[in-house]
């Protein structure tokens, strides 16, 4: 599938790339962000600009142009409103959230009241929607957690009145039009898929392979990873699953991974339900010197773009789009705002991460060109 990278923009002045600050910063903490009620400058993002769209921000999204007109710009910003976000993890696809958030705010007059991360964990989401409830922001962007028990947490939210659009996942017993406006996801199925494909490719088709997924209730690992073993069982039969580990958080991917290890050292592979804790498997695998050892994960990240495209252990990545994730979240809050019907889903593709396409998929998942090292590897591998 090729991807459609035209945005048009209603602030093209504002199209120039303006720094790399997304490269080195930390996570802010809605904590601390109550006075923080301005937009800063947009992140290091290309944007494409096409004459025959007209004034507005529009960008491809669920298969249409999504955006809002010019003089629908002009109605959000006499609203005066502020937004805030909070991503799943603290990484590059937290980040790509961010920038995408924030650019579409940007573009529509709306002010960044606080950004949080909660690292996939339930009572730091709490403890963000609580300080977003005080900052008095009128819309959040974010992906819930252990989504059983996910409305605990957003009712407080719901009753303050704030209009939420999520990424991924839902609460358990939540109505779009009711208590949230819309969400935005992807075909994690297919995701999943598409992972158990190049794992296969990876290891020749056959052989002995392990996985490592989140054992905790998150829909959108869960659908993935569960997509991932089908597709393992039913297309490759000459493909033994050894094992399955499960983790809580990222930083429990080391551990689960040695005892993996130890307990089948011949492994031809491995499947790792995302990039943040692959970087663990990844290091693991690397002290042991296995270096035929294939991984596939999910969601980009430099280091892991790095190790692929110098032929190491990271053999395959799938991505999603957490730019424009976080960018479709802020238009479709918007257009409520303005009264206007916005659909109960806005389903975006996955797409498979190649050497060759890599320049084009990071620009594409995080709204930014590939980070300089990145950009060096790619050059000094002729791509």
């Amino acid at each position: 599938m090729e991807v459609n990278f035209q945005i048009y923009h209603y602030w093209r002045s504002q199209c120039a790339m303006k720094g790399e600050r997304m490269k080195t910063r930390k996570r802010i903490s809605a904590l601390g962000l109550a006075a923080i009620m301005a937009v800063t400058a947009a992140g290091s993002v290309n944007v494409y600009a096409g004459e025959e769209a007209g004034d507005g921000y529009y960008f491809e999204w669920a298969g249409e142009q999504w955006g809002l007109s010019a003089e629908e710009i002009e109605e959000v910003k006499a609203m005066d409103l502020s937004f805030a976000i909070e991503t799943p993890t603290e990484s590059e696809f937290g980040y790509g959230q961010m920038r995408g958030f924030e650019d579409a705010c940007e573009a529509l007059g709306i002010k960044v009241a606080g950004e949080a991360s909660c690292e996939l964990d339930p009572a730091t989401q709490q403890s963000n929607m609580e300080n977003f409830i005080s900052m008095g922001v009128d819309g959040i962007v974010c992906q819930p957690q252990d989504a059983d028990t996910a409305s605990s947490r957003f009712d407080p939210v719901v009753d303050a009145g704030i209009k939420l659009a999520f990424t991924g996942s839902k609460p358990e017993g939540y109505e779009a039009g009711n208590q949230y406006v819309t969400m935005v996801t992807d075909e994690f199925a297919e995701e999943g898929a598409m992972a158990a494909d190049y794992l296969a490719e990876a290891i020749g088709g056959e052989g002995q392979i392990l996985a490592i997924k989140i054992s905790s209730v998150n829909e959108v690992s869960n659908i993935r990873d569960g997509a991932f073993l089908d597709t393992m069982e039913e297309k490759y039969p000459d493909i033994e699953i050894l094992e399955v580990g499960g983790i809580e958080s990222a930083s429990d991917a080391g551990s689960v991974a040695s005892g993996l290890l130890a307990r089948y050292p011949d492994a031809d592979g491995m499947f790792v339900t995302f990039s943040t804790p692959a970087l663990e498997v990844l290091d693991i695998v690397k002290s042991l010197g296995m270096n035929d050892f294939k991984i596939v994960t999910v969601d980009l990240d430099t280091v892991c773009c790095l190790d692929m495209v110098n032929e190491g252990n990271i053999a395959g990545i799938v991505c999603d789009s957490a730019y424009y994730y976080a960018a479709a979240a802020v238009v479709g809050l918007a257009k409520d705002f303005l009264g206007q019907e916005v659909p109960e889903e806005l389903a975006g593709p996955g797409q498979k991460v190649t050497v060759d396409n890599m320049r084009d998929m990071w620009q594409w998942s995080f709204g930014t060109e590939v980070p300089d090292t990145l950009a060096e590897a790619l050059d000094a591998a002729g791509k």
